[in-house]
């Protein structure tokens, strides 16, 4: 066991010195034919388009470049399965199947494998990979696990030997989750984050791998969170990623490669975000030509999709010029997402096509977690929740709904069977509009530092107005509910008027929290003409603070 360590980091040196001029040769002389890298580490023949569930899939058909994704994308992150499942010895390949079946069985189309963070969840010769430098015989304070807190070092053990386990089993854990899409008639991705900075706070934490524990490669002049993220402005570090761009596509047999810059889209340093939006468009061009090639060899279309802000000022003050990309024809698809904190239920879908175009995939990101503004804690969302931002996605113009920490596993912690139905549900506006659902206020997550905004909630005055998207009139018979949250010291009374699109509610209950009271009004129908561009207004005798503003359409009960 010990031999097989130090061959895993021989390994690693033999990468930091072969570098990138190596991945460049093996691009040069990898198979005319296109060949990949199979599950268990072997050359296999040209890829296979995903087949309808338990068939064997027939050659690729060659696909125009401007066809659209459609149906449900699903991202999964690198560390997930390896936290939550156990690898029992020879079925490591077996276990990964069962987890990617759960996922044809909730209606994923499209899955989007993240391989990396800081390091790489394979044996990779460009990257660290998570498990390099670990002893799993070793004590819980070797070298690799004594900068973990204490009450951490279990799970992490587990994450990291789970890792090393399957590459030991002689499996590859992307090849095999594309293997098995295919198998499932799910399109596989490969997603790369092009910028993590979990455990920023920490940096001899290994998590890390050397290039982040370089100060000099750090942002400048935005301390906090994102301070020790990487520079992009640094020739070595967009090299560093290029390396890993050239090893998944030569590796692996994918319909697209995604470039996640919501983890993190913090890529420059304060103040010279529109300096580095040049490079990052170039970048995103040698990208592009990649994938080109690629597909050339493997005789079948590759995408290229990204991630970014939900707000396009945002994204294109971070230098993150999308709408650019999208007229040189660089991306096929674009993912608008809020970053971590919550749901967002009013993204500017239309304006992003607007800049888009018509011939981009546009998809609408959730995020797991809920809250209405940044000063409450922020919880899992619940499955009306969920439904809701889906519909307000559909219906305000993307072409599909990207769930990011949707996992069968944590969060959002509902049962498989309840996880499965639900999911079946979102690659359709038709089958959404007859769940229950809930739309709500919150706020947008992700800011140019320095810039100003100003979150719909809390909010204070006599008379309060609120857009919030609510999707197609409910069916008939349906009932809707307006929720406020107001202020209330002491579990003062409070009065409102709270009204939809003109129309009064009718006020059906207070209850009185701890510092604030929740009224809830029922609201007629005929406020709701399903034109998606809804107004909530909250009319008081007396200046009040909301604190939360909800609306919940459903069939009874």
């Amino acid at each position: 066991m010990k031999r097989n360590i130090r061959r895993d980091r021989a390994s690693v040196k033999r990468a930091a010195f072969v570098g990138l001029s190596r991945l460049l040769l093996l691009w040069l002389v990898w198979p005319a034919a296109g060949g990949a890298i199979a599950a268990d580490g072997t050359e296999t023949q040209p890829s296979k388009p995903a087949a309808a569930k338990g068939e064997r899939a027939s050659p690729h058909p060659t696909a125009a470049k401007s066809e659209k994704l459609r149906g449900l994308l699903q991202n999964e992150d690198a560390t997930n399965f390896f936290y939550y499942h156990d690898i029992p010895a020879g079925e490591a390949g077996q276990t990964i199947d069962r987890y990617i079946d759960v996922l044809a069985g909730a209606g994923v189309t499209v899955l989007f494998c993240n391989t990396n963070a800081r390091r790489t969840n394979y044996r990779s010769e460009v990257w660290e990979a998570f498990w390099d430098g670990y002893d799993p015989n070793g004590p819980d304070d070797q070298p690799f696990l004594a900068p973990i807190a204490k009450e951490e070092r279990q799970a992490w053990r587990k994450l990291v030997g789970n890792m090393l386990e399957v590459h030991r089993q002689g499996v590859d854990y992307p090849a095999r989750v594309i293997e098995r899409c295919r198998h499932d008639g799910i399109s596989p991705w490969i997603s790369l984050r092009m910028n993590d900075c979990h455990y920023n706070a920490n940096l001899d934490h290994p998590f890390h791998s050397p290039l982040w524990r370089k100060p000099e490669l750090f942002r400048q002049g935005d301390p906090g969170y994102f301070g020790q993220s990487l520079d992009y402005a640094h020739a070595e570090v967009r090299a560093h990623y290029l390396a890993l761009v050239v090893e998944t596509l030569a590796r692996y047999d994918i319909d697209g490669l995604e470039l996640d810059f919501m983890r993190e889209p913090y890529l420059f340093s304060k103040g010279k975000e529109q300096e580095g939006r040049a490079l990052l468009t170039t970048m995103v061009r040698e990208v592009r030509k990649l994938t080109d090639e690629t597909a050339k060899r493997r005789g079948h279309p590759i995408k290229l999709g990204v991630r970014v802000p939900s707000s396009p000022q945002t994204a294109l003050g971070l230098g993150l010029d999308a709408p650019t990309w999208a007229r040189e024809g660089l991306v096929d698809l674009v993912v608008v997402t809020p970053r971590w904190a919550t749901l967002q239920f009013d993204m500017p879908l239309a304006e992003w096509r607007r800049l888009l175009g018509d011939d981009v995939t546009l998809a609408g990101g959730l995020e797991v977690l809920y809250r209405p503004c940044s000063a409450t804690a922020h919880r899992a969302v619940t499955i009306e929740e969920a439904a809701g931002a889906a519909v307000a996605v559909l219906s305000g113009g993307a072409d599909a709904v990207y769930l990011f920490n949707y996992f069968q596993d944590r969060h959002p912690g509902w049962p498989i069977p309840e996880y499965q139905r639900v999911l079946t549900t979102f690659s359709s506006l038709d089958a959404l509009s007859r769940l229950p659902r809930r739309h709500a206020v919150t706020y947008r997550d992700v800011l140019v530092p320095g810039e100003t905004y100003r979150p719909p909630l809390p909010a204070s005055g006599k008379e309060l107005s609120f857009t919030l998207p609510l999707g197609p009139t409910p069916p008939a018979g349906w009932l809707a509910e307006a929720t406020i949250e107001v202020a209330a010291p002491g579990g003062a009374a409070v009065s409102a008027i709270v009204s939809v699109n003109g129309v009064a509610g009718t006020l059906r209950g207070d209850e009185a929290l701890n510092g604030s009271r929740l009224l809830t009004y029922s609201i007629p129908l005929e406020a709701l003409p399903g034109r998606n561009t809804d107004t909530i207004t909250v009319k008081a005798a007396e200046a009040i603070e909301v604190l939360r503003v909800e609306v919940r359409l459903h069939g009874g009960g």
